[in-house]
């Protein structure tokens, strides 16, 4: 049967049920399983490369299709959307705008959540943020981080996924916006202490069973989390978040469970990395996925934490084109043979060292 995900806003017990794919039925409705990927990038070579000649129009189902199936085996899916969505006009890097597609064959391909607000909502300014609230509103996709005026801020945050007894109350912020401001009325969810606790503690009034935090933060390329990443992840937790998942510095750093008294009261994620981008330098060519596994008893919560490594394969291909494909880890040497041997073993190797053991990995899908 199709797991039913209810989207509800604050003001209201629930709206319809989210329009997710089938995926099979895995567990109890006392389990839930969460796939967490890092952030869906789209430099200038990357939207080159999904246009489809023969179709005239652009087509990233190639990109994911190696990595869809690990998705299928999670009940719920959540990415970071590090790009604008438009129809023209569309950029790369230093002012993102991608095509619309992306987000629909993510969508396909298995991604159900995005989280919207990081350094480059503002990129095309107001047009940028109302145009990617409406495409991916258009798609179906549940969506949380930018806001087209005060009022849907408010009544859309936090952003409430039902499955089973489970009430996940989901919620992101970043650390700014490069300085660019929202268009007039529109909100960019941001790191700000007062309206954090109050969304958390809103959460709670609300009964909500799980609390998740999104937090765009940390230095770029630091493969260690910094004091204030630290301080940041102590007080949400003490606040009653119980999963703290981070991104922006586009390398993998260190995950761990979070204790309290001794015992597991949650887990903080404080970088997932790179899930797709044009990034080739050491540490930036791939990311992890987070399988987070949650089993409610009568007094807790209980989780369990692995991780998949994924490498991002850019080929130039014979027509003279470069295009991306997410390789997982357990299908590299299958997938890629002798190609970028060096480069993938080397990643999956350092992301192995940055988590030390914290968390077991992901096993091969059959």
């Amino acid at each position: 049967m199709k797991h039913i995900l209810l989207l509800a806003l604050t003001i209201l017990p629930w709206l319809c049920p989210a329009q997710l794919r089938d995926k099979p039925q895995t567990a109890p409705n006392d389990t839930l399983t969460l796939f967490f990927i890092g952030d869906i990038m789209q430099h200038e070579p990357q939207i080159r490369g999904a246009w489809d000649n023969a179709r005239s129009t652009y087509d990233y189902m190639p990109c994911f299709r190696h990595i869809a199936p690990y998705w299928a085996q999670a009940d719920l899916v959540i990415g970071n959307l590090e790009t604008t969505l438009s129809h023209t006009g569309f950029s790369g890097y230093p002012q993102f705008c991608a095509p619309w597609q992306l987000a629909r064959d993510i969508r396909r391909s298995g991604v159900d959540i995005l989280t919207t607000n990081n350094n480059h909502s503002c990129d095309k300014h107001a047009a940028g943020i109302r145009r990617t609230i409406h495409y991916l509103d258009s798609l179906g996709i549940p969506h949380t981080g930018t806001f087209t005026d005060t009022a849907s801020w408010i009544r859309e945050t936090p952003l409430y996924l039902h499955h089973g007894s489970f009430k996940i109350a989901l919620l992101s912020y970043t650390y700014g916006t490069n300085g660019v401001p929202p268009g007039k009325g529109q909100v960019v969810s941001m790191i700000d202490t007062f309206h954090i606790a109050r969304h958390i503690a809103k959460a709670r009034l609300d009964t909500a069973t799980n609390i998740i935090v999104c937090m765009h933060w940390g230095i770029e390329y630091d493969t260690r989390q910094n004091a204030e990443q630290k301080r940041l992840a102590a007080f949400l937790h003490r606040q009653g978040a119980d999963i703290v998942i981070g991104s922006h510095p586009h390398v993998v750093q260190p995950l761990e469970y979070h204790l309290e008294k001794g015992d597991t009261t949650g887990i903080t994620v404080y970088s997932l990395g790179n899930f797709v981008s044009n990034q080739s330098k050491r540490h930036t060519n791939g990311g992890i996925a987070l399988h987070l596994t949650l089993t409610r008893t009568p007094h807790r919560t209980r989780y369990r934490m692995r991780y998949l490594s994924n490498y991002v394969h850019r080929p130039v291909e014979p027509d003279g084109i470069r295009r991306y494909y997410v390789i997982p880890e357990p299908d590299a040497p299958r997938l890629l043979g002798s190609q970028d041997s060096l480069l993938y073993r080397q990643f999956f190797e350092d992301t192995d060292h940055i988590i030390g053991g914290a968390a077991e990995k992901y096993p091969p899908v059959d």
